[in-house]
């Protein structure tokens, strides 16, 4: 039984450490009927023009609360994408001119297969030109260099036949290497700005922190009725939470490069 329960707490901590961040800030401003209750009571309580920049600033903070969360639905469903057309370009690389390169593979074993046994036999007749020279049997000898100057010319097409085939597939197989090293050096944009998107992330954090806090504060000054303090806490959330849009909007945008990063490498390979 202990065995099991700390099991389940282990699962439940692991758990724990991988919410997202921005998902665990997003529950520490919670927007609750409590909350809203207390800001009308303070609004009211002030009056006059303070009463309407209140639930001005208290409705534009909720606003640009849910404009955050939007960005980071459009954020995730970019970033996703793009690394899913990443991963398949890079596997695309692999497959450049596969079908071209074993065709020219097959053409030239093809030739090979067919060469071979002319070779073969070539190379078998100036054998025995050699050991019949060594017997000095000049019939034996010219009878059989008749035969191999008959073939010599076969050869040397077989020959040069082979060698084309040899040249086209190095050539096609240099061309792959070059296009794959283009696509290559275009994906490779991609990191600098991941590097960007890292710095961006970065940056948003100490706002984030900022404003649990400055959550707080609010909420203790509109439990206690202090108009001026409610204020002046939703004044400093707004402005956290503009830096933070700021810096989620410049993260869609680095996603939307590496999307245009990741199309011109895709063009390479049509």
């Amino acid at each position: 039984m202990f065995r099991r329960l700390l099991t389940s707490s282990l699962v439940m901590a692991l758990f724990l450490t991988l919410i997202p961040t921005p998902f665990a800030n997003a529950a520490a401003i919670e927007f609750t009927d409590t909350v809203q209750a207390q800001l009308n009571a303070t609004a009211d309580r002030a009056g006059g023009t303070v009463r309407g920049k209140l639930i001005k600033q208290y409705d534009d903070f909720k606003s640009e609360r849910k404009k955050a969360m939007d960005w980071d639905d459009r954020i995730s469903s970019l970033r996703y994408a793009n690394e899913a057309k990443a991963s398949e370009t890079r596997k695309r690389i692999s497959e450049i001119d596969k079908d071209k390169i074993r065709k020219l593979e097959d053409q030239l074993q093809a030739a090979k297969t067919k060469y071979q046994p002319l070779f073969n036999t070539y190379t078998a007749l100036n054998k025995q030109i050699a050991a019949a020279k060594k017997l000095k049997d000049k019939t034996l000898s010219k009878m059989l260099q008749s035969q191999a100057g008959g073939l010599k010319l076969l050869v040397t097409l077989g020959r040069e036949d082979i060698r084309n085939k040899q040249a086209a597939l190095t050539a096609a197989k240099k061309e792959k290497t070059s296009k794959a090293a283009k696509v290559r050096s275009i994906l490779s944009e991609i990191e600098s700005y991941k590097s960007k998107i890292k710095g961006d992330k970065s940056a948003i954090s100490t706002p984030n922190k900022l404003m649990t806090t400055e959550w707080k504060n609010f909420k203790a000054a509109v439990k206690a009725n202090e108009s001026a303090r409610t204020s002046d806490t939703l004044s400093r959330l707004l402005t956290l939470s503009g830096q933070i849009l700021t810096k989620k909007k410049s993260i869609y945008s680095h996603e939307q490069k590496i999307e245009s990063i990741i199309a011109r490498a895709n063009a390479q390979l049509k």
